[in-house]
């Protein structure tokens, strides 16, 4: 009988864990700590002033686009990269530029995504799906957004796929909250119920996602999109998007 307390030491398919842990932690050093990601104009915009307010921008914004966009997308590039299909990888790093059409959120998208892969680069130097993606990127035949890099490291990892996207939503989710606390100036505690309350939303989001087909991915948000793009020009801002 096993000892329960010994249970992940003699259960190898738990041995992602640790490395998912290091790479979901808002300390690995990808930038994402400079951008707002469209919320600092958006708040603006909107009046935003509580974590009542972060958890409507959730429900409203936040959840729908992870469940009709980029958990979808997410699925479709790990299953493009366990298949070695790299061309549709680059494809699909392509649709992804063309829909970030605000300048600040695609070149956060980008510069979040250099970071993540030189890093992991480092830690693991002799992956040929990193270095694959590396050499691309070099070349400039992708432009290497986070979204594509993300796919390939939960790869590398092993991680089962439900668990990668249940990562990916939290990454997204605990973004904003570290984002909320400087532009809403809500306390710790009030940013942390407002997490809690999106992350116990979230096994929906990834159910929803999970039944999207390529064709039909997708989530239009013109108003945020146009309130992202005006950040560029606003007067003063605490982030660089």
């Amino acid at each position: 009988m096993k000892n329960p307390s010994n249970a992940l030491d003699q259960d190898t398919s738990a041995a992602w864990v640790p490395a998912l842990l290091q790479i979901s932690d808002p300390l690995f050093p990808t930038g994402a700590y400079a951008h707002s990601m469209g919320l600092e104009q958006w708040a603006g915009a909107c009046g935003y002033t509580s974590g009542k307010d972060l958890e409507h921008f959730f429900k409203t914004h936040v959840g729908p686009s992870l469940a009709r966009l980029e958990l979808p997308y997410l699925r479709f590039l790990r299953e493009a990269v366990a298949a070695g299909e790299w061309a549709d990888v680059h494809a699909i790093d392509a649709e992804i530029d063309a829909w970030k059409w605000a300048i600040e959120l695609r070149g956060a998208s980008v510069t979040q995504g250099r970071g993540r892969l030189r890093l992991l680069n480092k830690l693991w130097p002799d992956c040929e799906l990193i270095a694959e993606y590396a050499r691309a990127f070099a070349a400039k035949e992708v432009h290497g957004h986070h979204l594509v890099v993300s796919a390939i490291q939960f790869e590398r990892l092993g991680v089962p796929a439900d668990a990668a996207l249940m990562a990916y939503g939290y990454q997204s989710l605990a973004n904003f909250v570290s984002a909320s606390v400087k532009l809403l100036r809500i306390s710790p505690e009030s940013a942390q119920a407002a997490l809690h309350d999106g992350l116990e939303q979230l096994p929906a989001w990834v159910a929803d996602s999970q039944q999207v087909e390529r064709a039909e991915a997708g989530w239009f948000a013109p108003a945020f999109d146009i309130q992202s793009a005006r950040h560029a020009t606003a007067f003063s801002r605490l982030f660089i998007s």
